[in-house]
């Protein structure tokens, strides 16, 4: 091959490579997902991981609903 026809292969190569670069950084300039931000100020998640932690009452039974443990603890036969 002719050495002019590289010199001019090889600045066409160059010019592709440099406008490519030049025209791929312009599109990172657009935002391209819109994401909306809460309004909350304490999300209801750790991290948008966990959920929010509620409170586990106690397994036994009440002394409200319990008929046995009122006669007892009241000391009443």
């Amino acid at each position: 091959m002719d050495r002019r026809y590289l010199n001019l292969v090889l600045v066409l190569i160059l010019w592709l490579i440099y406008f490519v670069g030049h025209s791929y950084g312009a599109r990172h300039s657009h935002q391209v997902f819109k994401v909306q931000p809460k309004g909350e100020a304490f999300p209801p998640s750790f991290f948008g991981f966990l959920p929010k932690a509620m409170p586990i009452p106690p397994s036994g039974p009440s002394r409200k609903h319990n008929g046995i443990g009122l006669q007892s603890s009241n000391g009443e036969p």
